[in-house]
């Protein structure tokens, strides 16, 4: 069999080059469950695993009864989150020819417990996808010097600004005050630390807050980064990524937007983020819209495909679903995500997927055209903002009131669907 690099495929070449520049950036840290990387449909962390609480016991049983059969060594307790209701254990070496994932298959089999309440630590990566682990397209120059969709007017009303949590790469601080952007005044976040040459997600949080801002002018958004400097690959393990989902909440937040997620073993439930929800969402006044992912596939991908959250798929210009995008039961609803314009940082930025690879753009207007489901999220995060500030209701009814407007649609190659039709800065 030819090696990935050998084949004549720009879909593997490009899958091929996301897996190990993701690899190369967390070391040993990074696993993935095929042999070829091209043929991945999710990533993890090799050495631990995820467990409820309530399941720590029975978990803890089904180890000791497998010990000698499974692993190689002693069990490690190595901390709690999620106010103490998710432990993460450290596994000592596994038996010859197991991988990690062949052990909580048979943890599962054996143990007295719920088969999701001992899961994998999976990788959630800020531009989703399965098979992909970027955005649909690396960000392109645009002459264009408007962002789309365009700015909505102000409305005249005496309430505070809503406030909004982006969870993603972090900030650029000048886009605040760059004369070009001026719907991003008073946005904040964690500074992102560009320079001149740009990483491959450079701005992917700035971009996403962009069009949150441009759609709800009255919005106070902070943008949480959990990749700052390029740390991880723009990629964050899911026990980790509650932490800022906490943070989010932490700050008020009515609306938070994830463009970010992951496949899973099995494709349960992610659990960290079933239990941030069970434990710290449920209650609040607060609703998470993550993108659907870029895998053009029915399969979960988490959080959008759960319940609790707004799931959102991407449509192209003329209202169709765009190629690249997830569809199914991890998107409620679609908006556009094909050749979105908004900002981008100043710089140069070298193109690292096939069949791009090498190809150098030079960003020197202050945006960027770029296209994804990690875009189209942030349309409908912008919308129930939009909508809070306009009728005072709660986050939980404002996205009932925007899913409402959404149209009944059907598309020969996804089946029928609810999205929502530009304009959105009527």
């Amino acid at each position: 069999m030819a090696h990935d690099h050998e084949i004549k495929d720009d879909a593997r070449r490009k899958l091929t080059d996301q897996v190990l520049n993701f690899h190369e950036a967390n070391g040993d840290a990074v696993a993935w469950n095929t042999e070829a990387p091209a043929d991945f449909t999710f990533l993890f962390d090799p050495d631990h695993l995820l467990v409820r609480t309530s399941a720590v016991e029975a978990f803890e049983r089904a180890v000791a009864a497998t010990k000698d059969e499974l692993l190689d060594g002693e069990l490690t307790r190595a901390e709690e989150s999620v106010q103490g209701r998710l432990v993460r254990y450290r596994l000592p070496p596994r038996r010859a020819g197991l991988s990690l994932p062949d052990v909580v298959t048979e943890l599962r089999r054996i143990g007295d417990f719920p088969p999701g309440d001992v899961t994998l630590d999976h990788w959630i990566h800020v531009a989703p996808g399965g098979g992909t682990l970027c955005p649909a397209i690396e960000p392109e120059e645009t002459g264009l010097k408007e962002p789309w969709p365009g700015q909505c007017e102000p409305r005249r009303r005496k309430r505070k600004p809503v406030r909004v949590s982006v969870v993603d790469s972090g900030w650029h601080p000048p886009a605040a005050t760059d004369p070009r952007t001026p719907w991003l005044a008073g946005v904040e976040g964690d500074d992102e630390l560009n320079g001149p040459d740009l990483r491959e997600y450079a701005g992917h949080g700035t971009f996403i807050a962009g069009i949150i801002r441009c759609l709800a002018p009255h919005t106070d958004i902070y943008v949480e980064g959990f990749c700052i400097g390029g740390a991880g690959g723009g990629g964050i393990l899911e026990s980790r990524i509650v932490d800022q989902l906490e943070e989010a909440l932490a700050r008020d937040a009515k609306v938070i937007n994830l463009s970010a997620g992951c496949r899973t073993h099995d494709d349960l439930p992610s659990l960290a983020f079933e239990v941030f929800y069970e434990t710290l969402l449920k209650e609040r006044d607060c609703v998470l819209v993550a993108a659907a992912g870029n895998d053009a596939s029915p399969a979960p991908f988490w959080p959008a495909a759960a319940p609790w959250a707004i799931g959102v798929g991407s449509l192209d210009h003329d209202g169709r679903v765009s190629s690249y995008s997830n569809y199914g039961v991890s998107a409620d609803v679609y908006a556009l995500g094909r050749n979105i314009v908004n900002a981008f940082p100043d710089g140069t930025f070298t193109c690292e997927e096939t069949p791009s690879k090498g190809d150098v753009r030079v960003f020197n207007t202050g945006m960027a055209r770029w296209s994804g489901t990690s875009f189209s999220a942030p349309v409908v995060a912008g919308l129930i903002a939009r909508e809070i500030y306009a009728s005072g209701s709660s986050a939980a009814d404002a996205a009932h009131a925007v899913l409402a407007t959404s149209v009944y649609m059907s598309d020969p190659a996804v089946g029928p669907l609810q999205g929502l039709r530009q304009p959105y800065d009527a």
